[in-house]
């Protein structure tokens, strides 16, 4: 296996090993702060529910964060916000000259949360530092659609953007938690179409098995302020049709993972779906499919979002995935942060 080990001088070092059991880089200050200061907010203690709080939970959500276009991304970009058919979809241009770079992003928040602030900064971010155009399909949420009819919404979009950009273009599709999930299939069912696969598939703190069995998601939910298992359950309950939570469509986990793209996966060990992200990488090893794994000791649940010392490395090394200049894994190889 060949291993990537970000030391603690902020270098990286090329180590041919089967042992992943690196010494850990220190978490940085900010990061302890930003976890103190989520877990100060609540938000966690949001997703706690209790047997009929999550409707109430989700109609409030939904309407405090809608998905609504910042105005200061208009300002900052080229946005069209398009709907056809009752999909809709927003594009966000860099301002300066496209590198023929195209992404297509698949936001997350448990099937029930809008594209709100946090993806929007995080759409621009990787918009403007790579001068690239991305898409974003604002798809249908719980209660009113479960995991089928959000895939659907997310295929159409896709398809339908698939046909508008150059056909020399570089497509690259980035997800984030639950989203991941609709991605991961996108990839999978774009391939089995006949559609070309796109060249990278990123997935951020991936949810990709609905079954939320794992007992150790339970030791890990300890050490994440944003999300809880109890969460986890009661969405997976309300999103899978039929609670059929072993079907490959709503757990891309068990799919065919040959000929999706790169698959880079980033994750964290205080993200409670940090045995998601394990589990993928030994399904892509034990499929022979090359990963690009990238683990940050102490990170919590989309820790590549935020302005912390490690999530700066995070997205630095998205940003070289999309521009091709990451480390390319052979064979059954994979690349770790540790």
């Amino acid at each position: 296996k060949i291993l990537f080990i970000r030391t603690g001088s902020g270098r990286w070092q090329r180590r041919d090993s089967g042992d992943t059991r690196m010494n850990s880089v220190e978490e940085s200050s900010r990061s302890r702060a930003v976890k103190w200061l989520l877990r100060l907010s609540g938000v966690k203690a949001l997703t706690e529910w209790t047997d009929g709080d999550i409707l109430s939970w989700i109609i409030k959500r939904q309407l405090v964060w809608d998905a609504t276009v910042p105005h200061w991304l208009t300002q900052r970009h080229e946005v069209t916000d398009t709907t056809k058919d009752g999909i809709r979809t927003v594009r966000i241009a860099a301002s300066k000259e496209n590198n023929k770079q195209y992404l297509y992003y698949v936001h997350g928040g448990g099937f029930l949360m809008e594209m709100y602030f946090l993806y929007w900064l995080f759409a621009d971010r990787i918009t403007s530092s790579l001068g690239a155009e991305l898409a974003v399909p604002i798809y249908p949420l719980l209660p009113e659609a479960n995991m089928e009819v959000c895939f659907q919404a997310v295929l159409a979009s896709y398809r339908r953007w698939y046909k508008t950009i150059p056909k020399d273009a570089k497509i690259h599709i980035i997800a984030d938690s639950s989203g991941c999930s609709l991605a991961l299939r996108l990839a999978q069912e774009t391939v089995a179409s006949g559609v070309p696969a796109p060249e990278n598939l990123i997935l951020i703190s991936p949810w990709v098995d609905m079954n939320v069995s794992d007992k150790r998601l339970d030791i890990y939910e300890q050490d994440d302020p944003f999300i809880s298992v109890e969460a986890l359950r009661e969405c997976a309950v309300m999103a899978v049709p039929d609670q059929e939570y072993d079907d490959p469509r709503y757990s891309p986990l068990y799919g065919n993972l040959s000929g999706i793209g790169r698959l880079s996966v980033f994750t964290g060990t205080a993200d409670t779906l940090y045995p998601n992200a394990l589990a993928l990488r030994n399904q892509a090893t034990l499929a022979h499919v090359p990963i690009n794994y990238y683990e940050h000791n102490g990170m919590f649940h989309i820790y590549p979002h935020f302005l912390v010392e490690e999530g700066r490395q995070a997205f630095a090394m998205i940003k070289k995935i999309i521009a091709g200049k990451a480390p390319d894994p052979q064979g059954r190889g994979f690349t770790i942060i540790r």
